[in-house]
């Protein structure tokens, strides 16, 4: 069997190296593989040229295409399984009046400094995470000092643009490496350095912030955006939460989103990202949070295999379910073909769902995606969704595709954990797009 080879040119101008990923509110908080903001302003200034046009994310994240939705004057929609992301979602969509944060930031930081003075102790920290192991006694004495007057501010939405502005603080100040999204602790000679100001950190932190929102707010809104915890296998049910006065006959028309490249135990840790800053703000959907990575799509295997309608998927699980047998026989990895699947099944699922709420006949669908690559196995993802899509009447217009710039991923990783057996990562996408 070989390996599927497909022919594609790389659009450079769709890579944005000179754009900035951190203009008005998108700066606010890191977050694994977020879409470039460009890609999302670009497809919604072509497709929504209409005001009335309603934006959807399916795989929100931290809500980019939200935030360019607003900005481009139509009203959005976001469905998430993580918690976490969509409250930063909700404080990224909502407009405040930036001098009344910095009064608030004022009296918030100036009661805690003399809470810290005075040595006034909390007992608020996160009892299922490892303090010590975690954070300096000062950064955790710190925080606690913060998190407790933040929860005190009685407007809800000031409140929450403060516990993003602190879920930042926590990650910034912690063991925790930072140029990785998976939990890993510093290694013993930079933890013997590290001694962050805590309370400088999220000064620094709540003043971009701010000084970001000040751009955001100067907009003129004529849209808003409804961020959901909710899960896109069950779109059309999650669409009812939605106030039917924004929706077209309950759909929406034109789709940006680029979901995940695979399971999330083996490509982007969206769960293990959230799991720290989730469990200091007292997420209240606390078991959703701790399951993120096992309910993202492919996250739980399959016990049938249905036939998807996809001979290129057929093909390359045919090839990866070979390597399986060499592989497996060295190591106690899963059934990687199954994995694969998995994904493919949900996604599947997904398109069917978005289907049933986008207005057929006047709508238009964008995937941002990449071929991640399983068993040293490219897997043609942009065109396995070409395939699905098209059984539920998706037109495939075209795909462009770019240069991942700015996206945290790591460069080579090892997919089999054998030592000095490295592979290469995702280094293009492929924006896909469907008239539908």
């Amino acid at each position: 069997m070989r390996t599927i080879i497909t022919t594609k040119q790389i659009k450079k101008d769709w890579t944005f190296l000179e754009y900035s990923t951190k203009e008005f509110t998108h700066g606010f908080h890191q977050y694994p593989a977020r879409m470039h903001p460009e890609i999302a302003k670009r497809l919604i200034t072509k497709y929504a040229s209409d005001a009335k046009s309603v934006v959807f994310d399916p795989f929100m994240g931290s809500g980019g295409v939200l935030v360019e939705a607003v900005i481009h004057g139509n009203n959005s929609i976001g469905i998430d399984v993580n918690p976490f992301a969509v409250l930063l979602s909700k404080v990224k969509t909502t407009p405040i009046e930036p001098s009344k944060l910095r009064n608030r930031h004022e009296k918030l930081m100036s009661i805690a400094k003399q809470d810290f003075e005075n040595h006034v102790n909390y007992n608020n920290a996160p009892k299922s995470i490892n303090l010590p192991f975690w954070y300096t006694k000062d950064s955790l004495e710190k925080l606690q000092i913060l998190k407790n007057h933040i929860l005190k501010i009685k407007d809800p939405n000031m409140r929450d643009f403060f516990k993003i502005c602190f879920s930042l603080t926590t990650r910034r100040v912690s063991y925790q490496r930072n140029s990785i999204y998976k939990i890993y602790r510093m290694k013993p000679e930079k933890r013997e350095s590290f001694n962050p100001n805590t309370f400088s950190v999220f000064e620094s932190i709540s003043n971009k912030n701010i000084d970001n929102m000040k751009n955001f707010f100067n907009i003129d809104f004529n849209a808003k955006a409804f961020p959901l915890l909710g899960d896109t296998r069950n779109a059309v049910d999650e669409f009812k939460k939605i106030p039917q006065e924004i929706l077209d006959d309950g759909k929406s028309h034109l789709l940006v989103t680029s979901p995940p490249y695979g399971d999330h135990d083996t490509t982007v840790a969206y769960g293990q990202f959230s799991r720290h800053p989730g469990l200091w703000l007292e997420i209240p959907e606390e078991k959703e949070l701790l399951e993120i990575d096992s309910v993202g799509l492919g996250g739980r295997k399959k016990k049938e295999v249905i036939d998807l309608e996809s001979p290129l998927l057929d093909n390359i699980l045919k090839i990866i379910a070979e390597k399986d047998k060499q592989v497996t026989k060295k190591t106690n990895l899963s059934n990687r073909a199954h994995d694969v699947y998995a994904y493919f099944n949900d996604l599947d699922r997904c398109f069917d769902q978005i289907s049933q709420i986008l207005k057929k006949g006047d709508s238009y669908c964008c995937f941002v995606v990449a071929n991640r690559r399983v068993r040293r196995e490219t897997i043609p993802t942009d065109e396995i969704c070409v395939e699905l899509a098209k059984k539920y009447g998706f037109k495939h217009k075209y795909t462009t595709y770019r240069t991942i710039a700015n996206k945290a991923m790591a460069v080579k990783n090892a997919p089999e954990n054998i030592a000095q057996f490295s592979d290469s990562t995702m280094n293009e996408e492929s924006i896909v797009v469907w008239k539908y």
